[in-house]
C-alpha cells in the first residue's frame, strides 16, 4: 500500500511538471547567441513624431471636416515654444489662393489663420 501511494505521488508530480512546462511561453531567442550591433539612436524628429497623438493625415481630416468644401493640399509639422502643431494648407472650392489653418499635434484643436489683407491703400488724390 505504501509503495502504491508513493508511485501515485511520483506520477502526479511528473504530470504536474509536464503540464506546467507546456504552459510556459516558448523562448524566441536562439540557444547560441550571436553578438548584435547596438541599436541606432532615434533622432529628435523620429522620437517626437512617434510621441504625437495626432498625425499629419489626422490633421488633414480635421481641417477637411471643419472647412466644408475644402481641398487639403499639405500638412507640415512645426514646433514653437515647446508646442507641436501642424500647419495645413487648403483651397476652398472656387478660390484661387491657398488658405492656412493650424491643428494642435497633441489635442487636435483646429484654428483658422487670419487671412492677410490683400487690399492696397491708394495714394492717389481724388480729382
Amino acid at each position: 500500500m505504501l509503495a502504491r501511494n508513493a508511485l501515485v505521488f511520483v506520477v502526479a508530480t511528473a504530470l504536474t511538471a509536464a503540464v506546467a512546462g507546456a504552459q510556459q511561453p516558448k523562448s524566441t531567442t536562439p540557444a547560441h547567441s550571436t553578438a548584435q550591433a547596438p541599436a541606432a539612436k532615434p533622432s529628435q524628429k523620429t522620437s517626437t513624431a512617434k510621441a504625437l497623438p495626432v498625425s499629419a493625415d489626422s490633421a488633414k481630416k480635421i481641417v477637411a471636416a471643419n472647412e466644408a468644401g475644402a481641398t487639403v493640399t499639405s500638412a507640415k509639422l512645426h514646433h514653437s515654444s515647446g508646442k507641436a502643431y501642424y500647419e495645413v494648407s487648403y483651397k476652398m472650392k472656387g478660390a484661387s489662393k491657398a488658405m492656412h489653418a493650424t491643428v494642435d499635434a497633441n489635442t487636435g484643436a483646429f484654428a483658422q489663420k487670419a487671412a492677410p489683407e490683400t487690399t492696397k491703400s491708394s495714394t492717389k488724390k481724388p480729382s
